[in-house]
């Protein structure tokens, strides 16, 4: 097991410069863990980084792309506590030195790892790292609590759909819009107090009869005019949250706090996910699975519409 197959660039640009290479297993050095990757998680981030948009470390080529993932530990370094060799985990590689998930294998920091919870298959929890932890790094942002009323933009979305199920855990009370009448239902499924298609045209009257009050706190994940035009419906002394890669960035009327949270992964939150994923059955809603061979469709497909996640499945060795 000295080489793998992985789906890497050799410069940045479209989905066509994502190709197979086999590349050496990286080491595992002290505090690190090597998993073999049964899924990868496919995202938006992955397609900025591939374009070169979206780098926070060195750049060397072949860059293999992938922010996530869920396999098995077969390898632990030095100093590493917390997991064994055998262990089913979920992790971000998002950014990772030692490359990224669209692989065989990875070599992570254990900091970015969890134990994969027990209501979750092995599909679901390779799509869920990132979007779950950029979900609750953001409703920790908005300080959800019980009797909060939220307005949650993206609802049927990667990150949406996760912010949904944990943010009626945290106790929230969730307006929530969606993509088209499968994201509606979607919403409704996963738990929302009020779903509304993005597209129609009484989202502001149906948002107002929702909050009469105004909303406590709006989660924005997608961006635009009609976005921006619900806004005015934080009440005074709210507040909004974002990721990265919402564009345009939403703006908040006066009197409203607008708040940036992305979803780096750390021991704390990952312990939180899991603890609040376990409170009851949860879903990471897997739009379509594709082979590791066919990560530039998988990015290609995140053009169309779609709820929820895509992934890759990847062989094991």
């Amino acid at each position: 097991m000295e080489n793998m197959k992985v789906m890497a660039v050799d410069e940045f640009g479209g989905p066509d410069k994502l190709t197979l290479h086999i590349l050496p297993v990286h080491k595992v050095d002290a505090g690190e863990v090597l998993i073999r990757i049964e899924i990868a998680g496919v995202g938006i981030w992955d397609a900025m980084e591939r374009e070169g948009k979206l780098v926070y470390n060195e750049v060397h080529f072949p860059r293999v792309l992938g922010g996530e993932c869920a396999g098995t530990i077969i390898a632990i370094g030095d100093d590493v506590e917390r997991f064994a060799v055998g262990d089913r985990v979920y992790a971000q590689s998002f950014m990772n030195d030692k490359g990224g998930s669209y692989a065989q294998y990875v070599v992570v920091s254990e900091e970015t790892v969890a134990p994969m919870p027990d209501g979750l298959d092995i599909v679901m929890a390779g799509g869920l790292p990132i979007a779950g932890i950029t979900a609750l790094s953001n409703l920790n942002a908005l300080e959800i609590g019980s009797q909060t009323k939220l307005m949650l933009w993206g609802a049927s979305g990667g990150v949406g759909h996760v912010a949904l199920q944990l943010a009626k855990r945290m106790g929230a009370s969730v307006f929530a819009i969606a993509s088209g009448a499968d994201g509606v239902a979607l919403a409704k499924q996963l738990g929302a107090d009020e779903a509304v298609d993005g597209r129609s045209d009484d989202i502001v009257q149906r948002a107002r009869a929702f909050a009469p009050d105004g909303f406590d706190t709006a989660l924005v994940l997608v961006g635009g005019d009609t976005v921006q035009s619900t806004l005015s419906l934080v009440r005074q002394g709210g507040t909004i949250s974002f990721p990265n890669g919402v564009m345009p960035e939403p703006k908040a009327p006066d009197g409203v706090e607008l708040k940036k949270a992305n979803g780096f992964a750390n021991r704390m939150i990952l312990d939180e996910l899991n603890r609040l994923i376990d409170m009851g059955e949860f879903q990471v809603h897997i739009a379509q699975t594709f082979g590791l061979e066919e990560a530039a469709q998988a990015q290609s497909a995140m053009k169309q519409h779609y709820l929820g996640k895509i992934v890759l499945r990847v062989s094991g060795e």
